[in-house]
């Protein structure tokens, strides 16, 4: 009886293991086309997709000349599944789902193809510039002539990069740098880790990571415990609720708060602060000496703009939730300090003698007047947050003072 046990147990054993390598090399050959968030994490992600991480500018490189379509509905952002973050029918923003299509030209950037000799107006920047789930970015039709180099997770080192690649020996009359105080500094220190570990793009996706981190048999079935673990024990922190007019719900990126808790003082001492001067300054150089001019376009938080509109119950609910497991460091850090990036960036504008164009007040009056122009579980701005964009960069590139005092 025990031998026909055992060996009933082998046999199911064996016909397990075959289940799952067959199972295994079926998904590892759809691998493109699985669900983004079950493969996005992995560490063969971004090669899979068509990523390239050695390129001859340094810089990376979404996926070239691919077809890009999303569908965009309120359920949806990347901090849709936030820890925390408990998202209702009542919190959504109500418009109708759409969709956004493009084609990525030969280097992995939505610019129509053939790129001109020459240009007008070149933009550098990150996921905002990049904007991939937007019908409309804020830069759409805003020139004729127009170069648009935007990497998503990318900060002003990685910028220079494309720029002195891509635009520069197209000689634009201006370059639009669009700075985002959420994660630019950080990084660019990341690329500084990088250089004295003297590891590449390449390297970095493989780092620390176990053969069975390849698996996505075993990925799945991690995403799927986790999600079950959170339908049952999902503790709800999240949206607090804004005191604007309409009341707004909002969900704040815990990653963004190291940047935004330093005082000046240790700001303007770190390495990644110096990395970005000496990029931004390179960029600015070398637009003067073509004869051109850098405009630095400041991209505040999310936090930045609706901070003011907490009660302080709610602002001490936020520190306390983000400093369970990840040092904020108490709100007689973070606010004080809130703003000293913006003021950092705006005194090096003047002192390396270019523009300075903060869509700070632009967005905080959108807020006080009842205008959501973000997505409610997102970082990123919506359609309304671009539209508001488009016409302060619109308003300055006309030649209209854009520096309220507020």
């Amino acid at each position: 009886m025990l031998k026909r046990i055992l060996a009933f147990a082998l046999r199911f054993s064996g016909l397990a293991l075959i289940t799952a390598l067959l199972l295994e090399l079926v998904l590892q050959l759809a691998f493109p086309h699985l669900p983004k968030v079950i493969i996005e994490h992995m560490p063969q992600y971004q090669e899979r997709i068509g990523y390239d991480l050695e390129t001859e500018h340094g810089a990376r490189q979404l996926p070239a000349s691919q077809a890009v379509e999303y569908f965009v509905t309120p359920q949806g952002g990347d901090l849709y599944n936030y820890p925390g973050a408990c998202v209702s029918q009542a919190d959504l923003q109500h418009f109708e789902p759409y969709r956004v299509a493009f084609k990525r030209d030969a280097h992995g950037f939505r610019n129509a193809e053939p790129w001109p000799d020459d240009v007008d107006l070149a933009l550098l920047g990150d996921s905002f510039t990049a904007a991939e789930v937007i019908q409309r970015p804020y830069w759409q039709g805003i020139s004729d002539s127009m170069l648009v180099l935007a990497l998503p997770g990318s900060g002003t080192v990685e910028q220079q990069l494309l720029f002195d690649h891509f635009a520069l020996p197209r000689k634009p009359e201006k370059t639009v740098l669009a700075y985002f105080a959420g994660n630019d500094l950080e990084d660019n220190g990341y690329i500084s880790w990088m250089d004295a570990k003297d590891m590449t793009w390449g390297d970095i996706p493989h780092l620390y990571k176990n053969f069975y981190d390849y698996s996505v048999v075993f990925r799945l079935g991690q995403y799927l415990a986790s999600a079950a673990l959170r339908s049952v024990n999902r503790a709800c922190h999240y949206p607090l609720v804004a005191r604007t007019e309409p009341p707004a719900p909002v969900i704040f990126y815990r990653y963004f708060l190291p940047q935004l808790r330093l005082n000046m003082f240790h700001l303007l001492e770190s390495e990644k602060m110096r990395l970005t001067k000496t990029s931004i300054s390179a960029i600015a150089e070398a637009m003067k000496a073509a004869g051109g001019e850098l405009v630095f376009m400041y991209i505040p938080t999310k936090i930045e703009i609706y901070w003011d509109y907490l009660d302080a119950a709610s602002k001490e609910k936020f520190i306390a939730i983000e400093s369970r497991d990840y040092d904020v460091g108490g709100l007689k850090y973070l606010e004080p300090n809130l703003h000293v990036q913006r003021q950092a960036m705006r005194e090096y504008a003047d002192e390396i003698g270019i523009a300075f164009l903060d869509l700070t007040p632009a967005l905080r009056d959108a807020v006080s007047k009842g205008i959501a122009p973000y997505f409610v579980a997102d970082t990123h701005w919506n359609q309304l947050g671009h539209d508001i964009a488009r016409i302060a960069l619109l308003d300055y590139l006309n030649g209209t003072t854009l520096e309220p005092s507020s």
